[in-house]
């Protein structure tokens, strides 16, 4: 019978449910955002944007108001170092899973990421789906000015660049597809841009516009909002936008562009190599600051649209390819497709050869329609 009562004993053990493994909420705060910037003595600075999932977003009663979040800051050799001072300050147990963005200073992206980033994978409790944003001031800056209309701002960021509406002009990039870029050759990363709107004091409303340039894992400039929406239509980010043409003196056309294809086809002749770009689309007259007849200056519209296109793309292509030196086109993937082995061939010199490289491009926009202009 003891054996019976012992062996009964043993199989309640295994039924029993417990929570040993599990941490009380209470004692279990949310990291919404990450900043990281550079510290003297080549140290990394983290910031971490801690959300308290218990307290309402208006706390303490009377005029006491108390922000839904609190931001932390400490200096490390590595994130992780700096992560483990803040997890003694917070005197919590700090949750990545949920954490909607990470800030990258323009100063830290400049200094080079490679060597720290790698937190990033070997960290199993990051989100890398989290959205990444350079910020043009130090990033624990940014957490502490910005003011949102959601109590806490990185969920306003997040909502902002899950959206479709702001795409055409502007980049935006996730974590697990940023970090493989880094070390990627033939296809490169970028990374949408933060700052002050309007610097007011000790609160600002934060601008989302831009883009940062990264060469391997080193940030090396800044693209324009109509640069951002040409790279976004030759990697097939994005297939609508909008452009401006000027006609004439104070006379000019702004027009919706729609149903935008790209395509980059490799050319090699006589051993050089050069790029054949293809981009499709149709158009649609928004504005004008003068009368037109569309039926008799179609054609004109037509052709003026794609010659100016032209040359804003060939702007581009020259900032990207011989002024960074950087392939944030993919066009180096597409070769690699296409011709497998002459990729091989070029892979070990391709950040210098782009900076040669030739375009040949062909726009073919058809305007559509003319809006309420006759």
């Amino acid at each position: 019978m003891k054996a019976v009562k012992a062996g009964i004993c043993l199989l309640a053990v295994t039924l029993i449910s417990g929570c040993w493994g599990q941490i009380n909420f209470d004692q279990l705060t949310i990291v919404s955002a990450i900043g990281l910037d550079p510290a003297k003595n080549n140290m990394i600075r983290v910031t971490l944007q801690l959300s308290n999932p218990t307290l309402p977003v208006a706390a303490g009663g009377g005029s006491q108001q108390r922000r839904p979040f609190v931001n932390y800051d400490a200096v490390g050799v590595t994130i992780q170092e700096a992560v483990e001072r803040i997890q003694h300050q917070a005197k919590k147990s700090l949750f990545f899973p949920q954490t909607k963005v990470v800030l990258i200073s323009e100063q830290f992206a400049r200094r080079g990421l490679d060597d720290t980033l790698d937190y990033f994978w070997r960290e199993t409790n990051q989100n890398l789906n989290s959205w990444v944003l350079v910020s043009r001031m130090p990033a624990r800056h940014v957490l502490d000015k910005a003011m949102e209309l959601e109590p806490v701002p990185a969920d306003e960021w997040r909502k902002y660049l899950e959206g479709d509406w702001k795409r055409p002009l502007q980049v935006d990039v996730q974590m697990y597809q940023f970090l493989p870029r880094l070390n990627q050759t033939g296809y490169q990363a970028v990374s949408p841009g933060i700052g002050p709107f309007n610097k007011s004091g000790k609160s600002d409303i934060m601008e989302i516009g831009d883009t940062a340039v990264f060469k391997n894992d080193r940030m090396v400039g800044w693209l324009s909002g109509e640069e951002s929406q040409i790279v976004n239509w030759l990697t097939g980010a994005s297939r609508r936008g909008s452009f401006h043409t000027d006609l004439a003196q104070e006379e000019s056309v702004s027009f919706s562009l729609h149903s935008v294809r790209a395509k980059l086809i490799p050319v090699l002749s006589g051993g050089r190599l050069s790029m054949k770009l293809l981009l499709k689309g149709e158009a649609e007259v928004l504005t004008a600051t003068v009368p037109l007849h569309f039926g008799s200056e179609h054609a004109m519209l037509r052709d003026v649209l794609n010659r100016q296109l032209t040359t804003a793309i060939e702007k581009t292509i020259d900032k990207v390819f011989r002024q960074f030196g950087s392939d944030v086109i993919g066009f180096g993937e597409t070769l690699h497709r296409r011709m497998p082995a002459e990729w091989k061939k070029r892979k070990p010199d391709w950040d210098e050869e782009i900076r040669g490289l030739d375009a040949d491009i062909s726009v073919s926009f058809e305007v559509k329609r003319s809006g309420l202009l006759h």
